[in-house]
């Protein structure tokens, strides 16, 4: 079950695949992607704080492996290779974003530069379909493993496509909720649905458990990203990069979408401007709250989780299986 001791458990069998898989690279190009994930120090010498973020996907790829049944060592590999492709998609976020931080300090591109951050970025990408391979020396079978190379592979091309969708959208002036949901599933959820059906086919899981899993992570993983938006806005008193980049954050989407037209032209006197300040973001909040765009998206991820938790519901697993998606979805949606 995820209790916060098995997540520890789960958390240092991932740590530990991984370095494995670094142990003998020793080209400062896995430096790069080390100190991403976490390992390095920074310029005083310290070790990075945080920099597991708690190796969430892994953490739902080997809970999704254990609730069908499988064997967690087995599926340590598949747990590795999404936190790989994870790190892949930050450091190209980070570069294209213009993000000079990353969970308190210098993001990958920042401190080598952009060449060489796509290039680490593109060496963990390879390095996560490498990761998959390994399953064939805990006995997976050679299909089993060339077709959870196609889930992770189909889980980048739906990733890719959400964040073509996501910076396509920055030119927009008007989004619909739908058009936001749709994106979200990709670009947010996208991992989580391919980290639920990596742990259940590893696991030995049927296409129709499989199915069910997933649909779990499609909507805890939508969720999480509508819970992003909002702590985008209001968690801490410092505007982040998404918002002052005019990323459209549901709250903003809906409050577009569904306002009176003085309201919108209120948003579009802000928008317009070629670049956002502080003061800005105070309005927007405030705008926000009182056309109810805030508490659109906290009721969307009440629900979201609430459909996820009936799905893991329906499913034909014993309740202590049933137990364990319930703590799953609260880690995720706590991270």
């Amino acid at each position: 079950m995820v209790a916060q001791s098995q997540k520890s458990e789960f958390e240092a069998a991932i740590e530990a695949e991984l370095r494995d898989m670094f142990q003998s690279r020793d080209l400062a190009l896995y430096d790069m992607m080390t100190y991403h994930m976490g390992w390095g120090n920074d310029d005083s010498g310290s070790s990075y704080p945080g920099g597991t973020n708690g190796r969430t996907y892994g953490v739902a790829c080997l809970t999704a492996c254990d609730v069908v049944g499988g064997d967690v060592e087995t599926c340590l590999p598949a747990a590795a290779a999404l936190e790989l492709l994870q790190g892949f998609l930050q450091i190209h976020d980070d570069v294209q974003s213009g993000s000079p931080q990353r969970r308190g300090r210098d993001a990958v591109w920042w401190k080598w530069g952009p060449a060489q951050a796509i290039n680490a970025g593109d060496a963990m990408y390879a390095m996560a379909r490498i990761a998959l391979f390994r399953l064939t020396e805990r006995g997976v079978s050679t299909k089993d493993t060339y077709q959870a190379v196609r889930i992770l592979d189909e889980t980048s091309l739906a990733l890719c496509e959400g964040r073509y969708h996501d910076l396509e959208a920055r030119e927009r002036i008007a989004l619909g909720v739908d058009e936001y949901l749709a994106m979200a599933s990709d670009k947010g959820a996208a991992l989580y649905v391919g980290a639920m059906k990596l742990g259940a086919h590893v696991g030995g899981a049927d296409d129709s458990l499989a199915n069910a899993l997933a649909e779990f992570g499609s909507k805890i993983g939508i969720a999480r990203q509508i819970q992003d938006d909002v702590d985008e806005l209001w968690a801490g008193n410092e505007a982040s990069d998404e918002v002052l980049n005019k990323k459209k954050l549901l709250p903003l989407v809906y409050t577009v979408e569904n306002a009176d037209v003085s309201v919108k032209r209120r948003l579009g006197d802000i928008y317009f401007k070629r670049v956002l300040d502080t003061d800005d973001v105070d309005s927007i909040r405030g705008i926000l709250e009182e056309s109810g765009g805030r508490e659109f998206a906290q009721d969307m991820v009440l629900n979201l989780s609430n459909e996820a938790l009936t799905v893991g519901d329906d499913t034909c697993l014993p309740q202590r299986s049933k137990d364990t998606l319930k703590q799953l979805a609260a880690f995720i949606l706590s991270r």
